[in-house]
This record gives structure tokens, sequence and C-alpha cells, in this order.
């Protein structure tokens, strides 16, 4: 029997009509009537466009039509088209028919594969180009050393010097033509640019017998020869980056089972609209963010998890995560390229490794710097009294020295390795500014109830005072605390249903957030439970408990004062534990430089206890929730770039108050106003959402630097006439090696 909670099959589709022109009005899968402005899903077929309501009745339209597949091409409305072009259009998995074990069957007909726009990033191109740029790369190298080497080593025609280095400049034109152009790298023309000058001053030479065409045309062919050495460097080094990011894509095209009303039928992740409903099974993949809307379920949070966890009503899921157990109703929050999964690699901007501040500011330094050294040195070169070709040579030569296409190139390298390695850690980040705000965060704020600590205490001694027990004590404490829903609340009302203890009937109970509760007892009069503040607010003296309440406190044990009337009761003591990786997640914050704050509602004592158990010497104790986010603000008034480590539904205030908001359990969630987002709630990976960018961070300025001072060098050197013209292209080839090498380097800890 099928469940009622969650959708039937989706009625066969009428079979298909003729298509019509564009001014249709009526969906071709079912007759409703239908706006072509506002048609949800368009196909063109025989040159008219198609309009169809739902996925659904399109999928059923081109399926009967009975015509190739390959000679259809489909559109999809403007929200969802660049993830459609981002999905690099891997094969749908085709679905069994029956349903999970449940018994609940769902409509799995296999979704059409239509034909989509090809994907240019410049790091994947199809074999035959990428062996036929490899072949030109190979081919412009030897050339080009060649027509270097015939000059040096022995006399040949002046023609078929001209000739070699006509050559090797072709075959890096055709090389660079061949590969489309990855938007993290400068742009094309700082290395055509000057290889034809290089070459156009050779020719002209050795043509006009000018003497110093020997040196020239050494300098055009190693000019030529290094630009695509540096090519292959910097396609073979995003390779891997190219692999791994086409895995997640290829992962993450999942068919999506989505629900209107009772009916249910499989779309693309990229046809998915925020706000629909989805339904995902036991053992099936989340194709899309998505907000648990019913049902309780284990999932694996994100792609390559290892560890479970649960998700309940009102849980974010990203697209990867895994149902393990049970099934889930969803509520889409992102689909197509917006999911989290996939947001920071796309083509359009918002591309990490293209659009992040450092990796775009160096990229422009570098096209716009380059023709700025060439004048200058041509500038030089007049006012020596150079010839025209020795003018254009000495332009060429700088603008290859100082154009480190490899330096930027890496820089973008690093970012793209550093967010692979955040996402097999299931970390998010909103865009490539809020990576790199996260690099240059300094502290490190942890709220210690439900982050540091466990947020579930335990009640380890009770206290009466004179003329009271300790289950008179708990009584009154349940009883107050009903109203109540912090984890102080939970633990008291468990200890009073473990010892068998009936609360207190009180009444007109307030709480006072941070501070404690207020109420009056069944006897009429006045009860108070809470710390030391509402104590001192209430006016009730506690001189005889405070030594012992100190003492409690020391131990990092929380305490709660009982009073009935205008004396005290009794005390209760609570111990609550670290969260697992607490520890581990301080030293990496630690290791990295970034200074961790203690931040908490609890007397100083046990603040100051619990830092010393995970050495933070910074602790900020006795803070109300309200007024937490005015001390998070108060910390970045001294200069600091600081972060928050937190739960969006409890640390609201501190969150919206940092400068780096890295909020945990959050990943795939409608809200985008947080910098990070994790899709687990374990505080190690928090930390490492702080430590790895800054570690990326440190590695491109290193690169930067390695990248560019042989080529500033060798720029200073051709402008001074201290060193031959030839040296531009070697230093700009050892700059890219250098960079390559460094980054072939992974820092520890990377996966």
């Amino acid at each position: 029997m099928a469940n009622a909670s969650f959708p039937r099959p989706l009625a066969a589709a009428r079979a298909p009509r003729p298509v019509v022109s564009a001014t249709s009005s009526s969906c071709l899968g079912c007759d409703q009537a239908i706006d072509p402005l506002r048609a949800g899903h368009v196909a063109v077929l025989g040159g008219h466009f198609c309009y169809f309501c739902r996925s659904e009745c399109k999928q059923a339209y081109l399926s009967a039509l009975g015509e190739p597949q390959e000679d259809i091409a489909t559109l999809v409305p403007p929200d969802v088209a660049s993830a459609d072009r981002d999905e690099a259009a891997p094969p749908m998995p085709e679905a069994s028919s029956e349903g999970p074990a449940s018994g609940v069957r769902a409509a799995r007909r296999p979704i059409p594969r239509a034909r989509r726009l090809s994907v240019r990033t410049g790091m994947g191109p199809r074999r035959p180009a990428q062996l036929a740029a490899r072949a030109m790369a190979t081919a412009g190298i030897v050339i080009g050393c060649s027509a270097a080497g015939a000059v040096l080593l022995a006399p040949v025609a002046e023609a078929v010097r001209a000739a070699l280095v006509v050559a090797s400049f072709l075959a890096l034109a055709l090389r660079i033509g061949l590969v489309p152009r990855n938007r993290a790298d400068a742009h094309s023309f700082i290395v055509l640019l000057p290889a034809l000058g290089a070459t156009a001053a050779a020719c002209v030479a050795l043509f006009t017998h000018d003497p110093r065409s020997a040196a020239l045309v050494v300098l055009a062919g190693l000019t030529c020869a290094a630009a695509c050495a540096v090519e292959m460097l910097i396609g073979r080094a995003w390779m891997g980056i190219a692999v791994a990011r086409d895995r997640i894509r290829r992962s993450l095209h999942v068919p999506v089972r989505v629900a209107q009303g009772e009916d249910t039928f499989e779309a693309t992740p990229s046809d998915v609209r925020s706000g629909e409903q989805v339904v995902v099974f036991a053992g099936e993949m989340v194709g899309v963010d998505a907000t648990v809307a019913a049902g309780e379920a284990c999932i694996l949070p994100w792609l390559d998890a290892r560890d479970e966890i649960v998700k309940r009503e009102g849980d974010p899921v990203v697209a990867g995560a895994r149902v393990r157990s049970n099934q889930l109703r969803l509520i889409a929050t992102w689909s197509g390229r917006d999911r989290a999964w996939t947001r920071l690699f796309g083509l359009e901007a918002g591309c990490i490794d293209a659009d992040a501040p450092t990796a775009r500011t160096l990229r422009h330094a570098v096209e716009r710097g380059a023709p700025v050294a060439a004048l200058l040195v041509g500038v030089a070169a007049f006012a020596g009294g150079a010839t025209a070709v020795e003018i254009l040579a000495a332009m060429c030569a700088a603008a290859t020295a100082f154009a480190a296409k490899a330096a930027s190139s890496v820089v973008a390298l690093h970012f793209s390795r550093a967010h692979l390695d955040a996402l097999a850690n299931g970390i998010t980040y909103k865009d490539p500014r809020a990576f790199e705000k996260a690099a240059s965060a300094n502290v490190a704020v942890l709220s210690a109830r439900g982050t540091v600590l466990l947020g579930e205490p335990e009640i380890v001694a009770v206290e009466p005072a004179a003329g009271f027990d300790a289950d008179r004590v708990i009584a009154f404490a349940a009883g107050a605390e009903m109203a109540s829903t912090h984890p102080f609340a939970a633990a008291v009302l468990r200890a009073a249903r473990t010892r068998g203890v009936r609360p207190d009937h009180v009444r007109n109970a307030k709480v006072h957030s941070g501070l404690g509760v207020t109420a009056c007892a069944s006897s009429g009069e006045r009860l108070v439970i809470g710390g030391r503040a509402i104590m001192l607010e209430e006016k009730i003296g506690f001189a005889m408990f405070d030594a012992r309440v100190s003492e409690l406190e020391g131990q990092g044990r929380s305490v709660l004062l009982v009073a009935l009337g205008d004396r005290l009761a009794g005390i209760i003591a609570l111990q609550d534990g670290l969260r697992a990786g607490a520890r581990v997640a301080v030293q990496l914050l630690l290791d990295a430089r970034i200074e961790p704050v203690l931040l908490s509602g609890e007397a100083r004592e046990t603040c100051e206890t619990i830092g010393r158990a995970l050495d933070i010497e910074h602790v900020r104790p006795e803070v109300l929730p309200a007024d937490r986010g005015t001390e998070v603000r108060a910390l970045a008034e001294s200069g600091n770039v600081v972060a928050v480590i937190g739960y969006p539904a409890i640390d609201d205030g501190p969150l919206g108050a940092a400068d780096v908001a890295v909020a945990m359990a959050a990943a795939g969630s409608t809200p985008g106003e947080w910098a990070v987002a994790l899709a687990g709630d374990q505080l190690r990976d928090a930390a490492l959402a702080l430590t790895i960018p800054r570690a990326a961070g440190e590695r491109a300025r290193v690169a930067m630097a390695i990248g560019a001072t042989p080529g500033l060098v060798a720029v200073l050197a051709v402008a001074f006439g201290i060193a031959p013209l030839a040296v531009a292209p070697l230093a700009a080839l050892l700059g890219a090696i250098a960079v390559m090498l460094h980054a072939r380097e992974r820092p520890a800890g990377a996966r």
C-alpha cells in the first residue's frame, strides 16, 4: 500500500500533437492554456518554438516524437540556463521502475538526453583537440629551440632561419587557438603579441641583413618556445582540477523526483525550481539543495562524506547528500549551478579561480602591466639610440619577461585546490570574496553552549539549604523550567523524571534570556531560578553559598541557584562535556595564527576552566545572548577580522555581527547571508573553513613572488642593457617552472 504522505505516480501523458508555431498558447503535452512568455519549459523543433507547462510534458512529448534525440536542441528557462551549461551534460542514470522497499511506487521514466551547449572551460577539450594542442606545443618548443640553436651552433641560410622562426610562432598560435581560454588565465594577447613582435623583428632583420639579426632570431625562437612550454605547464597543472570538478558535476547529475500534488515526475537537477517539492527514498542521492519538509532520516551529509547525521524537519540538505534510511520530502532551495557544491566553479561570474579578488587583481596587473613595461623599455631603447627593429625587439622582450602568466594562473590554481579541499570536508563558501575574507580572519569567536560544549548538560549535584531537601529543590526548579527551552531546563526536567519528582505547580513563569526564570510557586511565594546575576537583580542574598558556587564553577560546572521567597532554597550543579573535535579545532586555529575567543554566558570561573581545557586564553564570560553581537563588534573595532563559529538558530546575533560568519549545519539553506556554511556539524570542519583558505592565500603569495621575480629582474636587465634580450623568455620560463614545482607541493592535511 502506498504511503499517503508521499505522491503517487504521474498519469501517462497524452499523445503528442503536431508541432505548431511560436504563437501557440497551449502546452503540447497536456493541452492546458499557457502563456508563451512564461512557459516553464521550451523546445525548438523544426525551427519552431514549442512550449510546455511542465518538464514531464516536455519529456513525454519529445520521447513520443520518434525523432533522434541528437537532432533536438532543448532550451531551459533563463533562471537555470547558466546551470544547465555548466553541468557538462553527463548522461542521466536510468532508474528502475520499481519503488523502494516501503512500497511507494513513483514515476521513474528515463529522462531524454537532449543536445546541450558545449562547455568551453579551457581545461577539458575533446580528445582530438587535446592531442593536436599538445602536438603544436611540442612542435613550437622544438622548432623555436632549433631556430635559436641553428644561429648559435651552425651557419644556416637566412631564409631557413626566418622559416623556423615563423613556424615556431604559428605552432604557438595554433596551440592557443585549439584550447579555449580558461578565465583564470591572463588573456592570450600578452603571449601572442610579444611573440609576434619578436618574430617580425627577426624576419625584418634577416631580410635587411641587420648585424643583430642573429640575436633577434634567438630572441624570437626562445620567445615562442618558452611560451609553448609555459602553456603546456599551465594546462598540465589544471588537469587535476578539471578532473575533480567533472567528477563532482557527474556525481550530482542524478534524477530528481519532483512532487506535484499527489503525483511525481523525474527531472534533471537544472529543471527543478526553488520552492518545488522533491521526494528522496533510502539509498538515493539528493540532487538539489533543499530543506526538509517532512520525514526524518540518517544521511551522509555531503558528497563523499563518511559520517552519518540525522536530518529532521526544517534542516537544510545539500545536493550530493545520500539518504541511508527512511525517506524525506524536501523543498528545493538551489538547483543547477547555484547548488552549494558547484557554485564556485562555473563559467559565469562567481568562479573562484577567476573571480577571487587576489587572482583577478594579479591577472589584471599582468595584462595591463605588460604593455606598460614594454613601453618603458621601448622609451629607454629609443633614448639609447637603438634602431626601430631593436626598439621593437626590446619591447617584446620586456613584455615577455613581465607577463608572468604562470604566476597568475597558479594563484588561481591554489584557490581552486583549496576550494576542493574544503568541499571534501563539507565546507561551502558564499562567493569568492567570502573565501578570501575567511582567509584574512585573525580572530575566531566560539560560542560555548552548543558549539564548544555538547549542549546536553547533566545534573551532578543538588545541595539544599537548611529547611529544604534535594527533591523539593528539584521540584521547584522543574516547575519553573517547564517554561524554558534552555539546555539547563531540559537537564532539570530529565532529573525530575529520573528521581520520580513531580514538578511544582508554578504560575506566571517568565523566562529572562540568559539569566533564568521567575515564577510564582504553588505556595504563592516568589520563585527565582538562575545564576548570580538574576539573584542580584531580584535582590536575593546568596552569601552562604557564594564560596561553594565559586568552587563548583572553578571545576568547570554551571550552577543554578534556586530561591523561594527572599531566601535561597539550594543550588544545582550541572556538567556539560566538550564536543568531539573541540581540542583539535582550537589547535588548528592556533597553528594558523588565528586567536580563538570563547564567548559564553557562564560565570567567569566556569568559562576560564573551559578555556584552560582547550588552551583558549581569551574568554568573554557572562555575556547575555542579546549582547553577544555587541561583543563581536567590539572585537572588530580594534582592527581584527572576526570570524564567528556557531549555529544559525542559536547564534544569530554574533553570526550577524561577524566579518566572517561560519554557520554550522547550514549548507543548502535558503538564506544566503552566511559567508561560510557547513553541511555537517563538526567543529573541526568549522576550523578548517578558516585555515584552508588562509593556507591557500599564503601559498598564493609565495607563488606570486617566485613567479614574478625572474621576470622583473630580466626587465631591468634589458632596460639597462646589461643582459642580452634572449634572457627575457628564459626568465619567464624559469619563473613558470619554479611556480609549478611549488604548486606540486601539497600542504599538510590537504586531501
